[in-house]
């Protein structure tokens, strides 16, 4: 079955917590657990993202069709450098995603200079991705509500879909807003069954977050026991529409 990871990292992590994510590690990760594709964006807070959109754009190059790039960019920079960077990553290198990370930079989606994040999505065509769960209240699921509204037609991916405290609280936000998917790793598998059954496969998918949790959310999505079609679109299908990228 066409499997695609939609939350990798690559690089050094902020807090030391989990270290270094390289690109031998990604590989060896999706070769060891029958991944097709993984989309691979920054850790946050790092001290050049330029630099590191440039490591990942090198990564992807070296991987064509296997590796996609996703832009990490911090919402404390002003607008016109934040579009630059945006508009860099999405037209020159190929980037199928930008990335909300409210815990680390304390931006809660609601406050005024998160809104450009979400309009640079939008004018770049491709989904934004927020970080929810752990940083609440900054990451809280419900503070997507607002933004999902004011701009209706750009799909929203929750990271974590609320990192298993907030697992319902997502669930809910996506139920009120149909341009919302959730991404659940490190949720529960029952809670991840419970968020096919509340709001469809179509807007699920597949996340490990890092490589050694991979083969973790695998399982965890084969112990569902949803059916062979509702996999296959958490595992593939829903992620290859969403971020357009090219089949299997």
């Amino acid at each position: 079955m066409d499997s695609v990871d939609t939350h990798g990292h690559l690089g050094p992590s902020p807090t030391g917590s989990t270290g270094e994510t390289t690109e031998v590690e990604v590989l060896e990760a999706m070769e060891a657990n029958g991944v097709t594709t993984t989309l691979v964006m920054p850790q946050s807070l790092q001290p050049d993202e330029r630099a590191s959109h440039d490591r990942i754009a090198r990564f992807v190059e070296a991987n064509p069709g296997r590796i996609f790039g996703m832009a990490s960019i911090s919402p404390l920079w002003d607008e016109a450098t934040y579009f630059a960077e945006a508009r860099r990553c999405v037209r020159e290198l190929g980037f199928k995603a930008l990335k909300l990370h409210p815990g680390s930079y304390n931006t809660a989606p609601t406050q005024p200079r998160a809104e450009k994040c979400f309009r640079a999505a939008v004018e770049l065509s491709v989904p934004l991705i927020v970080h929810t769960g752990l940083g609440a209240p900054a990451a809280l699921p419900s503070l997507i509500i607002p933004r999902a509204r004011q701009f209706p037609d750009l799909p929203i991916v929750l990271a974590h879909a609320g990192f298993v405290a907030y697992a319902d609280e997502a669930v809910v936000a996506a139920q009120v807003c149909p341009n919302i998917y959730l991404e659940p790793s490190w949720c529960q598998y029952y809670q991840a069954k419970k968020m096919v059954a509340a709001i469809g496969s179509e807007r699920m998918l597949m996340g490990s977050d890092h490589p050694p949790n991979l083969a973790v959310e695998l399982a965890k999505w084969r112990a569902t026991g949803i059916s062979e079609d509702d996999l296959a679109n958490v595992l593939g299908r829903t992620a290859r529409r969403l971020f357009r990228l090219p089949h299997a």
